[in-house]
């Protein structure tokens, strides 16, 4: 019992330190299921009357619960109007091999949400699916969607005024930058799909952590609202995660609603949250919720939000 005791309060010193060594990092990941293996074995120890182990296990506890705490505690979302315009936004990565595409576009007509970010709907097997959801909104990017040549895909029912599509490079972050004028304001909406960590190669983890920063800095230069979604391959445990929420200002649609672990389908106990929709700015959210499979080895997220409208909007 001690052993297993000391094992996880490594852990989590381990996670505490995750800047210091990028594998230290990877474990950020878990926190909840820490806390339940801590709570577990605390139940262990204190009917075995392990009173060190039952010590050190109360100390892991507090450290993962206070860090899982925004799962449940009520928002902190800014005072709105009552004519606030309500938004649905999706994201998912769909897996470019996803053997169900229809998945997808089923999952979309479902929802029926304002803003579509698809993440990794590349090939030919995306053509089709993506012809006939686009066909349900009047706006999309970029400007190649069609073709199911980048990386992000946005569909919107708001009008896209601007758009850039940044590759992926080591130091640069993937994304797709949109700027629609929803509510009579100009709102910044991101898809992102940042580098995949390997579990034994530092190397794409440190490409991440550049791409997230430079994300920050780039959204802390763009004034108004702005929500940014995907795959972000980070759980927002991560010191690089936060250090992103810092800069430009953004909050998880998350917080709030509990468990939405998205990565990897099976198994599930192992399933961590990787895909996010995060805001900035005067919106508030109402719901947020991740599923059902699409066929893809992540779940799709969704979030329900209310946008204040712009005074000159008003009627």
């Amino acid at each position: 019992m001690t052993i297993l005791a000391a094992g996880l309060a490594a852990v989590t010193l381990a996670v505490l330190a995750a800047r210091l060594w990028w594998p230290f990092d990877l474990l950020t990941h878990f926190r909840l299921q820490y806390l339940a293996a801590a709570l577990a074995l605390l139940l262990l120890a204190m009917a075995a009357g392990a009173r060190p182990a039952a010590v050190l296990l109360v100390v892991v506890l507090a450290v993962h619960g206070w860090a899982v705490r925004d799962l449940w505690l009520p928002r902190g979302d800014p005072p709105l109007a009552a004519d606030a315009l309500p938004l649905t936004v999706f994201a998912a990565n769909v897996l470019a091999e996803n053997p169900r595409p229809e998945a997808v576009v089923a999952a979309v007509r479902d929802k029926r949400p304002d803003i579509v970010v698809l993440v990794d709907a590349r090939g030919a097997r995306w053509r089709e699916p993506l012809a006939r959801l686009g066909a349900l909104y009047p706006q999309a990017a970029p400007d190649t969607w069609a073709a199911a040549a980048g990386p992000v895909v946005i569909l919107s029912r708001f009008s896209i005024r601007h758009e850039r599509l940044a590759p992926r490079t080591a130091d640069r972050p993937p994304y797709l930058l949109t700027t629609m004028t929803i509510a009579g304001r100009a709102v910044t909406v991101v898809g992102v799909h940042p580098t995949s960590p390997e579990p034994f190669d530092g190397r794409d983890s440190h490409a991440r952590n550049r791409q997230l920063d430079r994300l920050g800095r780039h959204l802390a230069r763009i004034d108004g609202p702005a929500i940014v979604a995907g795959d972000f391959n980070t759980s927002l445990w991560s010191p690089h995660a936060r250090a992103l929420l810092r800069a430009a200002g953004l909050r998880p649609a998350a917080a709030g609603f509990g468990w939405h672990a998205t990565w990897p389908l099976r198994p599930a106990l192992a399933r961590v949250p990787l895909d996010h929709v995060l805001v900035r700015g005067p919106i508030a959210v109402t719901d947020f919720r991740s599923g059902p499979p699409v066929g893809s080895d992540h779940l799709p997220v969704a979030a329900d939000l209310r946008l204040e409208k712009a005074p000159a909007d008003r009627t």
